[in-house]
Formats: structure tokens, sequence, C-alpha cells
């Protein structure tokens, strides 16, 4: 379980922060103690949610991203001057997981990937995670290829390592990583002086994936779903061969650029010449989108009310393929508009951590299925209120602050002169600014999409987010080689043994508790495996161990129903499912299985109406619903017309 590792990590590093960590100012504690306060109020909603077994998940996973948040902060004050070491392992991470994912297209036949989409995925099931690792990791990449300090390896191996996530994002075709990366790759031009050296890795990079991507957005076992083996096989080979071309290609570049870098220092006056042409090349393209849009049969009016119709349409499909990524139409407007309806029911505190899939259904028009808002803020106002916004808000306050400090980038305040000058330019601000930029990148395409609820991607940009708030400013002094020796040799206070230990029994407290799910799941998994095998009398056994592992959760009821049908106790059954709907007064699932088990089962068409209509009136466009209650209705009719009929034939 990825929460159990992240939380076993986290505590490990703020255990090792606390006996040997620099001493002084806890810097990012404002931030972190907002993101305890979001945790809190995550944990707290099980109380009053209305779907308390999925806030009790979700108040385990902040749980856990707090934890690598605050090992973040701890590696700070462990390595102050780590920020190029962690910046390399964000660029290896998301380098790693990218060449996954373009593995799976690679050797189809060797990964069980999902195929429902056309969309590379793996290894989160979830293409936009992808393309999400993909685009946290260009700005450091950027920066990586473009230092002046480090291996010259380094530096050339930085272009096929760009060319690859580039790559990765365009196939992916996610819209929302595809802005969070512009984003990143804009300030990163704009804040730092390495914008010739960022630029020719970006350029080369993106002009060598430019044919990769054109050739696989234009077949269908890139664009289109249920794409059977032999069809992804058919286009594996000839894929694999130009990946490979790219990485050797942009490797030769790489190592081109060094050699002529060493023979060749372009002077002040070219390097300023080439900055104002890329400038003016950067400016000319809204200018000419705007000019094609102007000069097109609608207008420039035209053309940008029909893009805001179809960002904020319910119905409009996006495109397949390439034009996806030029297109705005999204369901995303629906489930934000589902979300709001949500919120306006309990504005204050919220329906409970995680419960939107449930809650929507109530405000939904149509029979799509969403179990996130696709969108941090609406998700979270949904789900915690003004309550969990704000503690949200407080934190992005607070960590924007912190970075801005860390990497030296504070405004400069006009009323009264700056106490100190920035500081330099060096290879350790330079990192600190490009993992502050992937946890940018990170909360750009989080805005309009669910990858908070991806671990993986997630605890990339925690732990980015997290160095670069705990820190500190730059002008802070760092320990030399021979004194950061001496610190890691001394040997901790008992005062500080003894936080090291109850740090180490409130982790373990935590972990016992994410494990309760887990176990209570495994429970439930031999329950029906037991029936299955025809011993139900053991397999309500295990169901009633799994309630008590898990109390929140309803499933163990739907498993002892299972068994209680397999040996024919219907009403029990029956009565099993109705507590299941009483713990969950808002959602259909119980209804849903009682209208089935009294239709299918028990041949109580009145029975199964009613239970049909209580899911209607939870879930009005539930299919499974309208069908149950279709059929109960129509049985229920023929039931009447034939006692009728049976009525007047005894009639004398």
């Amino acid at each position: 379980m990825v929460e159990l590792l992240l939380i076993a990590v986290g505590s490990a590093l703020i255990c090792a922060a606390i006996a040997f960590g620099r001493r002084g100012r806890l810097d990012g504690g404002v931030a972190l103690g907002a993101f305890v306060a979001l945790t809190a109020i995550a944990a707290l909603s099980v109380g009053w949610s209305i779907a308390p077994d999925l806030s009790y998940t979700e108040a385990g996973r902040t749980l856990a991203y707090l934890a690598t948040f605050a090992g973040g902060i701890a590696l700070a004050r462990l390595a102050p001057t780590g920020a190029t070491a962690v910046a390399r392992g964000v660029v290896l991470a998301a380098v790693a997981i990218c060449a996954y994912g373009l593995a799976t297209r690679v050797w189809p036949a060797s990964f069980e990937e999902l195929a429902l989409s056309g969309r590379i995925g793996q290894p989160f099931d979830y293409w936009n995670a992808l393309a999400g690792v993909a685009a946290v990791g260009i700005v450091p990449a950027l920066w990586l290829g473009a230092r002046r300090a480090g291996a010259p390896l380094g530096r050339a191996l930085a272009f096929p390592a760009t060319g690859l996530l580039i790559a990765t994002l365009l196939i992916a075709q996610s819209r929302g990583a595809l802005v969070g990366a512009a984003v990143g790759c804009a300030l990163w031009l704009v804040l730092t002086p390495l914008r010739l050296r960022s630029l020719a890795v970006l350029i080369a990079a993106g002009a060598a994936a430019a044919p990769v991507v054109a050739w696989a957005v234009s077949k269908d076992p890139f664009r289109v779903g249920l794409q059977p083996l032999s069809a992804r096989e058919a286009v594996a080979g000839e894929f694999g061969l130009m990946l490979v071309a790219l990485v050797l290609v942009l490797l030769a570049v790489g190592i081109l650029v060094e050699v002529i870098g060493v023979r060749f220092q372009p002077s002040l006056r070219v390097r300023f010449r080439a900055g104002v042409a890329v400038a003016v090349v950067v400016a000319l393209v809204p200018l000419a989108l705007a000019t094609s849009a102007a000069t097109s049969e609608r207008g420039l009016s035209g053309a940008v009310s029909d893009r805001v119709d179809e960002l904020t349409s319910d119905s409009a499909a996006p495109p397949t393929g390439g034009r996806r990524l030029g297109s705005v139409a999204s369901e995303r407007f629906a489930y934000w508009r589902e979300a709001f309806d949500a919120f306006g029911e309990r504005p204050f505190a919220g329906l409970g951590a995680g419960s939107f899939e449930l809650a929507r259904l109530a405000h939904r028009d149509g029979s799509g299925v969403a179990r996130r808002a696709h969108g941090f803020v609406p998700q979270t106002l949904s789900d915690l209120g003004l309550l969990g916004g704000l503690a949200a808000l407080l934190l992005l306050v607070a960590w924007l602050v912190a970075a801005a400090r860390a990497t030296g980038l504070q405004p400069r305040r006009w009323w009264r002169p700056m106490a100190t000058t920035r500081p330099p330019w060096t290879s350790e601000r330079a990192a600190l600014t490009a993992l502050a930029l992937a946890a940018v990148v990170y909360g750009v395409q989080s805005a309009t999409d669910w990858t908070w609820f991806v671990p993986g991607l997630t605890a990339i940009a925690l732990v980015a987010a997290g160095f670069v708030a705990g820190r500190g400013p730059l002008a802070h002094e760092v320990p030399s080689a021979d004194k950061s020796h001496e610190l890691r040799r001394r040997r901790p206070t008992p005062a500080r043994l003894a936080a090291c230990a109850a740090v180490a029994l409130i982790a373990l407290i935590c972990g016992w508790a994410l494990w309760q799910p887990v176990a209570a799941d495994r429970a439930l998994a031999r329950s029906y495996d037991l029936t299955a095998d025809g011993e139900p009398v053991a397999a309500l056994r295990e169901a009633a161990d799994a309630r008590d592992l898990n109390p929140h959760s309803v499933e163990p009821f739907y498993a002892a129903a299972t068994a209680l049908m397999a040996i024919d106790h219907q009403r029990q059954a029956v009565a099993s499912l109705r507590r299941a709907a009483a713990e969950r007064p808002r959602d259909p699932e119980p209804w849903l299985r009682i209208a089935t088990l009294q239709l299918d089962r028990r041949n109580a068409p009145a029975a199964a109406f009613a239970a049909a209509g209580q899911a209607l009136r939870r879930d009005p466009h539930s299919a499974q619903a309208i069908t149950l209650y279709e059929n109960a209705k129509r049985l229920l009719a023929e039931r009447r017309a034939a006692a009728a009929t049976a009525r007047a034939t005894t009639t004398p």
C-alpha cells in the first residue's frame, strides 16, 4: 500500500531530522501547520460524512501526504545543500515512470494494460497522471541540461530525458498537464538567467519528439479505446524503433552542444540578442492566433464565443488524437457544477472527505460516471466546505511565501529598501527554483484534474514542495562539509530521542489505522470466495470480521447478504441490505441490491418496485434503477391484470 510506505519513509526522515538535522527556526512551519489543519479536517469529517468509509480512506491518504510533505521539510533540514540531488531525483523518477509507460506500448503483450482508452496511462491506469509526472519533471530536466556546474555527461543526458518527457506528455494527450508544463517552462525562462541553455534543451527535445508524437496520435492504438492486442502489437515495433532513435539523436545533440560549449562561449551581446529574438517569437504566437481567429468566418468575438460555449458545455466531447490538445471541450464543467451544487448543501463543513462520488448523484443531469470532481478546488469545497477550502488556501499562501524566500524571488518591498541583495544564481538556487516550479506545475494540473488522488504523482510534487519550504532563505548559514560531518556524529539529546520515539509511535498508530480497511477488504474477498465454494456459514464469519475491522464500511453487509442468499435466508439477506441503506441514507446501491433480490429471487415485484423507487429518489439518472423500476412496474401490472381476470372469470 503506497500510503503506508509514504508514512514510513516520511516518519523516518522526520526522526532523522529531529535527531541530526540543523537547529534553529522551522522553515516552512506555517505551511506544515496548514497541512496539519487540512488533514485534521479531513479526519474529523468522518463524523459528519454521507459516506464515512470513503472519508476514512481519504483521511488516510491526506495523512500520508502530510507525512510526505513533512518528510520533504525534514530532508531540507538534514541536507540544506541537497537541492541539486533532489532535483536530479525528481528527473530520474519522472523519466523512469514515463519510460515504463512508453514500454507498455513497445511490449504490449508483457504488460496487463487497461485498454479502455488508447492513451497511455501505466503504471497508474490513468493517462492524465502519467502526463502529470512528465510535466512535473520537465523543468528540473531543463535545469539539469542548462546548469553550468556538474558533469558534462549529466547535461548531455538531459536532452534525451527531456525528449522522453515531452513525448510522454503529448502522446498521453493531457491538456491540463500540457498547460502546467507550459506555465512552468515560461516561469523558468522568465525567472532564471539560464534561458539560452534551457531553450537549447527544450527546442531540441521538442523537435526530436514531434515526429514520434505526430506518428503516435495518428494511430488508433494510441487514441481509440478497446483496441485488441493484435492491433497494439502491429505498431509496437515501429514505435519502439522511433523511441530508440529519439534517445540516440538527442544524446548525440547533447554531446555536440557540450563540445561546442567548451570551445565557444557566446558574448553578452549575442545572448541578449538571442533572448530578445525568442521573446519576440513568443509574443508573436498569441498575436498570430488572434489574427487567425479574427480572419475566420465567425470573427474574433465569434471564435471566442465558440470556445467559451465549448468549454462550458456538458455534452461537448473532445476529439481524439492530436486535435484533442487544441480543444477545450470537456465534461469537467459538469463535474464542477455538480461539486458546487453539493457544496451548497453544507457550505461550512462539506459532505465529508472523498464523498463527491456519492454527493453528485442527486445533482447530475446525465448518466455519466465520475468518482472525482476533476479539480482540487471544487472537490475540496464539496467534500470539506469552506473549512477545508480556507485550510487549503492558507497552505497555498504559506508555501508560496516560503518558496519565494527560499529561492530569493520574493518581491521587493517598495515602502523600504531591501535589507539584503538578492542571492546570486548558484547551482543550488537554480535547483531550488526548478523544484518550486515542479510543484507549481503539479498545482496547475490538479486545478483541472483529480491528480491529488494519485499518490505516485503527488508524492513527487510534495517532496519537491516540502524541500523548498524547509530549506529556508539562501542567506541562512549552511554548515561546511566538516561541520556537517560533526553534526552527523553528534549524539542527539534525550529530549530529541523522546521526540523521535513519539513520532515513531504516532506513525505506527497511523499505519495501523490505515491498514484496517486493507485487512477488511481481504476478509471480504475471503467471504465471497467461501460463498462461491459452498461455505456460506464461514463466509458470514468473515463478513462479520470485516465489519469489525472497518466499522465505517457497508461492504460487509453486502457480503453477508450474498452468503445468506446462498443458504436461502432471503429475509435475513434483505435485512442485511436494509442495514446498509440505513447507514448510508443517500446511497442508491443498497436499494438497487434489494430491488434485484426482490425481483429475481423472491418474485416480489411490489417490494422491488418500492426499492427501485427509493434508488431513483437518490439517483434519478441511474440506468440500473430505471430498468429495475420499469421491470417491477410491468410485472406488477401483469400480476394485477391476471388477478383481475381471475376474479372476473370466477364471478357468477
